[in-house]
């Protein structure tokens, strides 16, 4: 497949599933960080587990270097999964978005705040070029290791990985149903009731249809000998630019097939979602807005500032929620496991206590 075509597809199916599965919707990602609604976070770790079972299949069966389904894994970075991890949480834990979500959330035309959604993109471009002056001071302090070898899980145990993998999914898969047991999940009714399988497909999927999809997205991407990881694809879309316009980046110094289908990625997730919310019937409270589309100079600020700390925190750190977490674990990579371990206890701790501070209304929200 073409690389341009391949990416772009790839990062469309990625961006309906966020869309349908409720992941670019605020309240759906603060709610995972304050356990008040675990939709996305049971999408997410039945994402892991699906992409995590079906590359340990592949590697007990042999087929895995002839399918292209051997995971790319991330190199370990040192001390800068934590400093990148810590950034990147603060923003996400701000702003209830990643570098995809703020993507889907655009083609979607989500948020009550005019051109917010534009200014966050605005931010993940700027939090780059920032990335790009401090990549060097950062590796001479000896934050972003110099020696960055890739790191896993199973071999540090000295197991296959196929065995690995599997457990790996079967424990995900064993989390998920423990916090579908134990914690709350907000529904929004349907504007239409669902009678038929049409109906179904465009009302707002479930975590276990979403993470399913998603998962095989994933692995579909490595079949490309892609990563789906979108920190790295806004990379590549600046890059890209920056060639085009005659000043190459040390970050991206040439264009090549990889480079094109990582920067198509994300600029499919905005036609996905777009399609996504055209097709999609909305919830009953959408078609009763409580609030209006206003312009926010505040909220176009925080959404500058928020994209900004999330692509700056997921260079240092290596990656974002999908390219470092969704995308990554499966991997077992342990410099992935470090950044989205500290990125996760960072934005639970931020957006907790913006709750505790009066500062997030998430009943509003």
């Amino acid at each position: 497949m073409i690389p341009i075509l391949g990416g772009l597809l790839t990062g469309a199916a990625f961006g309906i599933v966020l869309y349908k599965v409720g992941a670019s919707r605020f309240s759906r990602v603060i709610g995972m960080l304050t356990l008040r609604d675990t939709k996305v976070m049971k999408f997410a770790f039945t994402a892991i587990a699906t992409a995590s079972t079906l590359y340990g299949l592949a590697s007990l069966f042999g087929v895995a270097e002839q399918w292209h389904l051997v995971p790319r894994v991330m190199p370990f970075l040192g001390s800068a999964h934590v400093l990148g991890g810590i950034i990147f949480g603060v923003a996400m834990g701000t702003t209830g978005t990643c570098p995809g979500t703020c993507i889907a959330k655009a083609g979607g035309r989500g948020g009550d705040k005019r051109f917010a959604t534009l200014f966050s993109v605005f931010g993940l471009a700027l939090g780059i070029l920032a990335y790009s002056a401090l990549k060097t001071p950062l590796t001479d302090a000896g934050v972003i290791a110099t020696n960055q070898k890739p790191m896993t899980l199973h071999g540090l145990l000295g197991l296959p990985y196929g065995v690995v993998a599997l457990g790996w999914g079967a424990l995900f898969f064993t989390i998920t149903m423990v916090v579908d047991r134990f914690l709350p999940e907000k529904h929004f009714a349907p504007s239409k009731e669902s009678r038929t399988l049409l109906d179904v497909v465009r009302g707002e999927w479930s975590w276990l249809a979403g993470g399913i999809l998603g998962g095989t997205v994933i692995v579909l991407a490595t079949a490309q000998n892609g990563y789906l990881g979108f920190s790295g694809a806004a990379l590549a879309v600046v890059g890209g630019v920056a060639h085009l316009v005659g000043h190459p980046m040390e970050l991206v110094p040439k264009l090549n097939d990889d480079i094109l289908w990582r920067a198509m990625l994300i600029v499919g997730v905005f036609p996905g979602a777009f399609l996504a919310s055209l097709f999609s019937t909305k919830s009953e409270a959408a078609t009763h807005p409580t609030v209006k589309h206003t312009f926010s100079i505040k909220a176009s600020s925080k959404a500058l500032a928020g994209g900004f700390g999330l692509s700056l925190g997921a260079m240092i750190g290596g990656g974002c929620t999908t390219g470092a977490f969704i995308a990554a674990w499966p991997t077992l990579s342990v410099g992935s496991l470090a950044m989205g371990g500290t990125f996760f206890v960072a934005s639970m701790a931020t957006s907790n206590l913006l709750l505790l501070t009066r500062r997030l209304d998430f009943a509003k929200a």
